[in-house]
């Protein structure tokens, strides 16, 4: 929108919206050392300037190229160009794990964000991720699970992906389309649920430290 176009009142306000973007940014830098405690706060703000397409739409603020170039930003472009680098610690980088996280959300219906929120949880995006227990590839399967979903290569990445996505959706069905309850199972196994009488999302409160934390992080990096 051009500044013209707006009163000086309303220029006045957009400003203001961006200088307490800033604020808040610098207070949650000092406050959060952390990069993931930063990196959760920032992506809640960032998703209410989010257009339909996940990117960040500054026109939701009103701002002319003025305003932004009274800050340093030298226009609406720029400063989605730095808004939307504050979500990429919850995006991949590879365009092959994208292309495969996109391929396996249509193909179980299962939500890319969600898939990719497992993913970071899971292996930080590395596809040659290995756990102590044995745990193989993005999204971290157990070479039984792998071999029972038709995976040969626990490392390949669209193999890995298809399989995990094909596993959190059984889980999904299994308790009613339930993410809480689906991503504790996906942890602990549906077995673990069944035994310490987890049929609610209250519930997990029941299951062990390792779980719990895992579906915070994961409902966090989830959005």
């Amino acid at each position: 929108m051009s500044v013209n176009n707006i009163s000086s009142s309303d220029q006045d306000k957009s400003l203001q919206k961006v200088l307490q973007f800033q604020m808040m940014t610098e207070i949650f830098k000092q406050a959060f050392q952390d990069g993931d405690s930063f990196q959760l706060v920032m992506e809640s703000l960032t998703k209410a300037l989010s257009d339909s397409s996940g990117n960040i739409d500054i026109s939701k603020l009103s701002l002319g190229d003025e305003d932004l170039s009274k800050l340093g930003y030298g226009g609406g472009q720029r400063l989605n160009t730095i808004y939307n680098s504050v979500k990429s610690d919850v995006q991949s980088g590879n365009s092959n794990i994208d292309e495969a996280v996109e391929k396996a959300s249509r193909k179980y219906g299962v939500d890319k964000d969600l898939i990719m929120a497992v993913i970071k949880q899971e292996s930080g995006f590395n596809p040659e991720a290995r756990s102590s227990a044995g745990a193989e590839g993005l999204m971290q399967l157990m070479p039984g699970t792998a071999s029972s979903l038709g995976v040969t290569d626990p490392y390949d990445i669209d193999q890995n992906v298809d399989a995990g996505t094909e596993y959190l959706r059984n889980m999904l069905n299994m308790y009613g389309n339930s993410r809480e309850l689906a991503l504790a199972a996906y942890n602990a196994g549906p077995g673990t649920l069944k035994s310490r009488g987890v049929d609610s999302v209250s519930d997990i409160s029941k299951l062990p430290y390792e779980t719990r934390n895992y579906v915070q992080k994961v409902m966090q990096y989830y959005g």
